[in-house]
């Protein structure tokens, strides 16, 4: 433990490590340049935490992260296993940064009511996301592309991923 650094209380009382525990050590200022898109802890103290930043984040800033908590916690008061990664491309946004990190890119989105859509991301906020989607309309027989700016609540979407393209 590096001199100087406090243990948190939660610790030293040998209590089982909590996810809100794990996210109040999280927040404090030695982390504030990533944000934390999930954070588990399994019943065998086995801490996962997903962590990405606004440029995306490599493999030593998730080694970073990890060494950073492991000097938070003490292992003599608790033993567990943690597991530092990015939340991978593939996986479904759960955070609003990872909406305002991907402006400008396509994206994919499931809505509850199962329709799926995609677009350019254009903005996010609290309520939602606004996309620039391409509409087919077909006007006196012909087919006609358009591009339409569609603002979709949150309540509205199940799921949303990049759309990776090859």
């Amino acid at each position: 433990m590096k001199r100087g650094h406090k243990v948190p209380s939660f610790i030293r009382n040998n209590e089982m490590i909590s996810e809100q525990q794990i996210l109040s050590i999280l927040e404090s200022k030695e982390f504030e340049k990533y944000f934390f898109v999930s954070v588990k802890v399994s019943g065998d103290n086995k801490i996962t935490i997903a962590a990405d930043t606004d440029q995306g984040i490599t493999i030593d800033e998730c080694g970073e992260i990890s060494t950073k908590l492991e000097e938070a916690l003490n292992r003599d008061q608790e033993d567990f296993e943690l597991e530092v990664s990015s939340p991978g491309l593939t996986e479904p946004f759960k955070v609003l940064r990872q909406y305002t990190k991907n402006i400008g890119k396509n994206v994919d989105i499931t809505l509850a009511d199962g329709n799926k859509i995609d677009g350019v991301l254009l903005s996010a906020d609290n309520d939602g996301i606004t996309i620039k989607q391409t509409v087919v309309e077909k006007i006196n027989g012909k087919r006609k592309k358009s591009e339409v700016d569609n603002t979709i609540n949150f309540a509205a979407i199940k799921t949303t991923k990049l759309k990776i393209k090859i």
